[in-house]
């Protein structure tokens, strides 16, 4: 009878192991591709970011009257942009959502001041705005793009 009850002990205690040790695996596999899962999706965010970052997303030119109509134009555009900010709510971190907005906004600003000065050229229908300026205030507006752009680019590498 002792060696019965110890065998259904130890059979007992075996089986208490082995699931414990299943069900922390699971948990451990689960976090694992939560972190996977994010991972990708913010990769994915980061690359979107930085393909769309001109003005066109920008927020900026809702409330300041000087930026009305150098925004969003199409559609389209809006619609990136709601999509755009509802991924950055949900998955990017808050250095992330002020790094964006910055660049944006930058970029909403020097093209506003590149068409309203004539600081642009004309190539088909695109319009390239120089890297260069002998307007001091426009050189200062490219240089703080670059500045955001190059600030937002380095923080996305060192999160992913």
């Amino acid at each position: 009878m002792d060696q019965l009850l110890g065998v259904l002990l130890g059979g007992g205690l075996t089986l208490a192991g082995s699931s414990g040790t299943a069900w922390l695996q699971a948990r451990i596999q689960r976090k694992e591709n939560r972190a996977q899962e994010l991972w990708d999706r913010r990769s994915s965010l980061y690359l979107d970011l930085l393909t769309h970052l001109g003005g066109q997303v920008s927020f900026a030119a809702d409330s300041d009257p000087h930026l009305i109509g150098y925004g969003p134009r199409t559609a389209e555009n809006y619609q990136l942009r709601q999509q755009l900010s509802a991924r950055v709510d949900l998955f990017a971190s808050q250095e992330t959502r002020e790094l964006w907005k910055k660049s944006t906004e930058a970029a909403l600003v020097l093209r506003a001041s590149t068409i309203e000065g004539g600081h642009f050229e004309q190539h088909f229908d695109q319009l390239v705005i120089p890297e260069t300026s002998p307007d001091l205030v426009h050189q200062d507006l490219i240089r703080a793009d670059k500045d955001a752009r190059k600030q937002l680019i380095e923080h996305l590498r060192a999160e992913l």
